[in-house]
């Protein structure tokens, strides 16, 4: 509206219809994604999990996991629950900590990662040929400002 900014003091009619398109976009490509994991019956966040197990070259605790995502470790706990049931992840006791346990990858988890990562990048990059390259590095670049300033945001 016009009168947007006279309505909502303090407010940008800019910065709120970017924060609704980064909102629409991130929905559009998290179903995107979600579709293209389908035929491996995972989520975008299980198969992070296992990419993550697929590139570290030894078991990883959930707490290491639940770092790396920037999640709680409840939420890890939850998508290994998942993983183990389809056979894509199996937890292996501590080598030296009884209380903890590890997490590594099986080799039909192994077989999924190495055949939907090819996919999700090809797509990806059909995703965004519409930018070039100069254009992805601002992308990349603003969004990592924007994540700065909400991360250093309390609510």
């Amino acid at each position: 509206a016009p009168d947007f900014e006279e309505r909502y003091p303090d407010s940008s009619a800019l910065a709120t219809e970017s924060a609704m398109n980064l909102v629409r976009t991130s929905e559009m490509l998290v179903k995107q994604i979600s579709l293209l994991l389908q035929p491996f019956d995972l989520s975008p966040a299980s198969a992070l999990v296992v990419s993550i197990l697929a590139d570290s070259p030894s078991p990883l605790s959930p707490n290491e996991i639940a770092d790396r995502l920037i999640i709680t470790r409840a939420t890890v706990t939850g998508l290994l629950d998942s993983l183990e049931r389809r056979e894509y992840v199996r937890r292996l006791p501590h080598t030296s900590d009884r209380r903890m346990l590890l997490v590594e990858l099986t080799d039909k988890g192994r077989q999924a990662v190495t055949e939907f990562r090819p996919i999700v990048h090809q797509h990806q990059k059909q995703w965004f040929q519409g930018l070039g390259e100069e254009e992805k590095q601002q992308l990349i670049n603003s969004l990592h400002k924007l994540q700065e300033a909400l991360s250093n945001e309390d609510v």
